[in-house]
């Protein structure tokens, strides 16, 4: 390396500037990744219903519904998230995207301070980060506005998990985080199962001992998980089988989800025996290394994975939004081990070259897996996205129907189903007392009689009142 490369590489360290290096290729992977999603970036069907009940609701009985946990709005601030860009962008998508990217964009700065924070080292974040930023497995979360309630969960778990994590945690920090689990809770439920992360943490990774102050901690936190999860398993008892949310609380459903989930995120189709012996192998692996750190990030995937893995009926890959930060935390660990190796045994001016060239390479890799991996899901998304569109644009240009009026139609886009239709279609004309019904022959009474084939919305002869 010439002299002069050494001078300008020691200027740029005196200066701070070498640090924004792995920052400037992580903004332009985020960049890269979210610009693959514009053409599918649209309204899919969960924000049509979520959007009609933020059509009807008062921003009063939202504040309600957040503070109430017993209320029957699941996610309630996911929802005030729909109801105000509802009411400032009306259905404009662009806003409510950026909104979405922007919340993953802080999840993933969030990721890169907490590797950070509890592996001690920045290589090691900067990769999980990479890894968390552009991860094919939970792709659903760029293109679908309907994961807002997976974003939100996560930003406040990350950013509770940050404040808890601190050496010289204080009782402001108790009281932020605690503040934290409880919109994490009102965004997704997923989020009750943190404070048994924070214990584990407390218990295993902390250098502080447990003490009675430790102890006193938990009493706002862990007394807001259980009441929640008591509130919440009381308000879904009785549900059948065939509920959406219907829990099978099994070892057998338990260990079937952790082969659902391991192969959704590996894409691979391997049996649950071999599931159960690679995993176990990892804590036994953990155990035998004596790595507190590493057995922290791998009960943490399993632990956040407790409240949706024994939903036999709602199983989805982005269902590891939450839940891949452990994994991002073992990546984490393995870089820095490597680095640590290789810095011991080359100068500090070479290796650091060297490591952001290595970094940049792996954006660029991480980006052009994702691009592949997901070719065939995004073509799908934006035909979902056109066909969409072209229904609410097609309801818009309809002359306005009279007070009550029910629109009839023999088709409609793909997926839809009757409560989707209906509030699809209550959405795209601001009201909500007009109906919408699928019907096979129109009834003689009928007046607006609409066909949606070959994503073209056709008003067809008006019938005789």
């Amino acid at each position: 390396m010439s002299v002069a490369v050494k001078k300008v590489l020691v200027l740029l360290r005196t200066w701070n500037v070498l640090r924004l290096v792995p920052v400037l290729f992580m903004g332009a992977l985020l960049l890269a990744t979210f610009r693959l999603y514009k053409q599918s970036a649209y309204f899919w069907l969960d924000d049509f219903v979520n959007l009609g009940w933020a059509q009807q609701a008062s921003f009063t009985q939202i504040v309600v519904y957040i503070l109430n946990p017993l209320s029957t709005p699941f996610r309630p601030v996911g929802m005030l998230c729909y109801w105000l860009l509802l009411r400032c962008f009306d259905l404009n998508p662009a806003p409510y995207h950026w909104l979405a990217w922007s919340l993953h964009t802080a999840n993933t700065a969030l990721v890169y301070f907490i590797l950070k924070q509890l592996t001690k080292a920045r290589s090691g974040a900067a990769i999980g980060a990479m890894l968390f930023a552009s991860q094919a497995a939970f792709s659903f979360i760029y293109w679908s506005f309907g994961t807002i309630f997976e974003l939100l969960a996560a930003f406040f778990s990350f950013a509770g998990l940050l404040l808890w994590t601190s050496e010289r945690r204080n009782w402001s920090q108790v009281l932020f985080a605690s503040l934290l689990l409880f919109l994490a809770m009102e965004s997704k439920e997923m989020a009750v199962a943190m404070p048994l992360t924070w214990f584990i943490y407390d218990l295993i990774v902390r250098e502080k001992k447990m003490d009675r102050q430790t102890f006193a901690h938990w009493i706002l936190p862990g007394g807001l998980a259980l009441s929640y999860g008591l509130a919440r398993a009381f308000l879904m008892k009785g549900s059948t089988p065939t509920h959406a949310y219907y829990l099978s609380i099994k070892g057998s459903t338990l260990i079937s989800g952790l082969e659902i989930y391991s192969n959704m995120l590996f894409r691979t189709n391997f049996s649950v025996q071999i599931w159960c012996i690679a995993w176990l192998g990892c804590f036994l692996l953990v155990i035998l290394l004596r790595s507190r750190p590493a057995f922290f990030f791998l009960s943490y995937v399993f632990v956040t994975f407790l409240p949706v893995i024994f939903l036999i009926n709602h199983r989805f890959a982005f269902y590891w939004y939450l839940p891949f930060l452990g994994i991002c935390g073992l990546a984490a660990m393995l870089v820095a081990s490597i680095v640590c190796r290789i810095m011991a045994r080359s100068q500090k001016s070479v290796w650091e070259a060297a490591a952001y060239s290595v970094f940049a390479l792996l954006c660029l890799g991480t980006f052009l897996f994702h691009e592949e991996i997901t070719r065939r899901e995004r073509l799908w998304a934006k035909q979902r996205a056109d066909e969409y569109r072209a229904f609410v644009t097609g309801l818009q240009k309809l002359p306005p129907p009279p007070q009550g009026e029910v629109i009839y139609f023999d088709s409609q886009p793909s997926n839809f189903d009757p409560v989707c239709l209906l509030a699809a279609t209550q959405v795209a004309l601001r009201r909500t007392d007009v109906g919408a019904k699928l019907v096979s022959e129109f009834p003689a009474e009928a007046v607006y009689r609409l066909q949606f084939k070959g994503s073209q919305l056709r008003l067809l002869s008006s019938g005789n009142r």
